[in-house]
């Protein structure tokens, strides 16, 4: 039986890209299913599973008439989108990683919003969980529109959001000729500038509903390969194309680029001390160059300052704050 939709809700496409993430999946799909927006399109990717997963999309589909499942081979989290972007027919996208879930109003919350504020995208908080359950924190729902310099500059800052595809509804003509770079690791930092810049206004919902799952062996917290080292020239363009196009937003831009760097080399330090040196040395004289005006920036925060200061004594003492650093969180 299909069910009831109210006829003024736009359709929306949830693209859910699978990989081998059976223990998670049943909780993020009942997340979906239990969603006040009711006129939903929901696109499971599976994108060569292994472990059942893609059985499980099948079973999930026999459940809910909403539900369309795209058996592919293995190509990566960005070629499972970008084939849910192409089945997907909806007025607006919304992308939800597998292994994380949303609350009940999220998609009603952030249409709402769209619709209310005329918006292009509608972004919401998020909270971090490693739990067996969906988190219940609430928070009074507020909106703010803003216009696209300051819509970058808060994804910039992460302030209320960070640069994610997760998390965020879009209309879908933001998507139209924008595709994730296939076979690349951190594609979200390397598309959401490229889209946020064709937004004319962005309305922020400031309550945690996307739920953002902490898990070992993930993408994100894997140790640094080869294959992570493109993200060096991904934050380097996207910081070069911001302060072109916005110049005012050249400390924010600057921030976060000597951020990422400074993670990136910490991260390499603990994978292996003596691992790609030349890219180190880039790393470093990359730093370095704009390290007077990271140090100026009210916009750094101090300990982010103490660290690049700490660079600057030698390798070694950068490591251990940056260890020490991330152990008092």
């Amino acid at each position: 039986m299909t069910a009831r939709v109210n006829s003024t809700e736009e359709l929306i496409s949830v693209i859910i890209p699978v990989y081998n993430v059976k223990p998670y999946l049943q909780m993020c799909a009942e997340t979906v299913f239990a969603q006040t927006f009711r006129n939903l399109e929901i696109i499971f990717v599976d994108d060569g599973s292994t472990d059942g997963s893609g059985e499980l999309c099948d079973e999930l589909a026999r459940k809910d008439p909403r539900v369309r499942v795209i058996h592919q081979e293995n190509g990566g989290l960005s070629d499972a989108r970008n084939t849910g972007i192409m089945a997907s027919t909806g007025a607006f996208l919304f992308f939800l990683d597998s292994d994380d879930a949303i609350s009940p109003v999220t998609l009603a919350h952030l249409w709402t919003a769209c619709i209310r504020t005329r918006a292009d995208v509608a972004i919401g908080d998020f909270i971090r969980f490693s739990e067996e359950k969906v988190p219940t924190e609430r928070r009074q729902f507020t909106t703010e529109a803003v216009d696209t310099e300051e819509a970058i500059r808060r994804l910039l800052l992460h302030q209320e959001c960070v640069h994610t595809a997760w998390g965020k509804l879009f209309r879908r003509k933001l998507w139209e000729t924008m595709r994730f770079p296939k076979g690349l690791l951190n594609e979200d930092h390397a598309v959401i500038y490229d889209v946020m810049v064709n937004v004319k206004k962005a309305a922020f919902v400031k309550d945690a509903l996307y739920y953002y799952r902490i898990r070992q062996g993930s993408i994100m917290t894997s140790r640094i390969t080869e294959r992570n080292l493109p993200l060096l020239d991904t934050s380097e363009r996207v910081t070069n194309m911001i302060i072109e196009r916005y110049p005012s937003l050249r400390e924010p831009a600057i921030r976060l680029h000597v951020v990422v760097y400074m993670r990136f080399l910490s991260d390499l330090l603990e994978t292996d001390y003596g691992m790609f040196p030349d890219v180190q040395k880039r790393i470093i004289s990359t730093l370095k160059g704009y390290r007077k005006e990271f140090m100026r920036s009210r916009q750094v925060r101090k300990v982010d300052k103490l660290k690049l200061a700490a660079l600057l004594a030698g390798k070694r003492a950068f490591y251990l704050l940056y260890r020490i650093s991330d152990a008092t969180k």
